[in-house]
C-alpha cells in the first residue's frame, strides 16, 4: 500500500511544458569543435577553396563545408537539419559554426565553382597533414604506412519516378544505392599526449 501511495506522489512530480532553451541533447559537438579550432579546419578549406563572394562578410566557403558536416555528424541527413540545428539555442554555443541555416547553405553552395569543388579535396588533404603534424613521429609514420578502402552500399530513399538508377527497397521505399567509400588504417590507441595542447 505505501509503494502505491509513493509511486502515485511520483506521478504529480511530472510536468509537461516548454523544453528547457539551456539544455542540448548534442553536448558531445563540443569536442567537434574543439577539434576543428585545434587543426584550424575552416581556415585550410578557405585558402584552398578561395573566396565564394565578393563581399568579405557573412559565411565563407571552409564555414558552409564545416557546418553542413557538423550537422551530419549531429544526425542530420538534409540541409533542413541546419535549421533544426539552428533552434537549438544551446546547441548553438557548441557549433563550430553557429548559424548557419539551410537557405544560406544552399545559396552559398550554388556559388561554389567547378574548380573550387575539386580544390576542396586539396583542402581536405591539407587537413590530413595538419592531424599527422600534430602527432608524434612514429605512430604518424605508422598511419601512413597502409591504408585500405573499404566499398560499402547504403540506402538512400528518393521520391521521385522519373529518377534513373532506383530500385525499390525490403522496406519497399525507392531508394538509390551509392558505394560510400571509407578508409581504414591500422588501429592504434593514441595516448592524451599525442594531441597538441592549447
Amino acid at each position: 500500500m505505501d509503494r502505491i501511495v509513493e509511486i502515485r506522489r511520483l506521478r504529480r512530480r511530472v510536468q509537461i511544458g516548454a523544453p528547457d532553451p539551456t539544455l542540448t541533447r548534442f553536448s558531445g559537438m563540443v569536442a567537434v569543435t574543439e577539434l576543428v579550432d585545434r587543426l584550424g579546419m575552416i581556415k585550410l578549406l578557405d585558402a584552398a577553396i578561395g573566396p565564394i563572394k565578393t563581399r568579405d562578410r557573412g559565411f565563407t566557403g571552409g564555414q558552409v563545408l564545416v557546418g553542413m558536416a557538423a550537422a551530419q555528424l549531429a544526425g542530420e541527413d538534409f540541409l533542413v537539419g541546419l535549421d533544426r540545428q539552428r533552434a537549438d539555442t544551446a546547441g548553438q554555443q557548441l557549433a563550430p559554426v553557429p548559424g548557419l541555416s539551410s537557405t544560406t547553405a544552399a545559396g552559398l553552395a550554388r556559388r561554389f565553382t567547378d574548380g573550387q569543388w575539386r580544390a576542396v579535396e586539396t583542402g581536405t588533404g591539407d587537413i590530413h597533414t595538419a592531424v599527422l603534424a600534430a602527432l608524434p613521429p612514429q605512430p604518424a609514420a605508422a598511419l601512413c604506412q597502409q591504408v585500405t578502402i573499404d566499398l560499402d552500399t547504403t540506402d538512400v530513399e528518393v521520391y521521385g519516378r522519373g529518377k534513373r538508377g532506383v530500385a525499390y527497397n525490403y522496406q519497399g521505399q525507392r531508394c538509390g544505392r551509392p558505394h560510400v567509400p571509407a578508409g581504414h588504417r591500422p588501429r592504434r590507441c593514441w595516448p592524451r599526449r599525442c594531441w597538441p595542447r592549447s
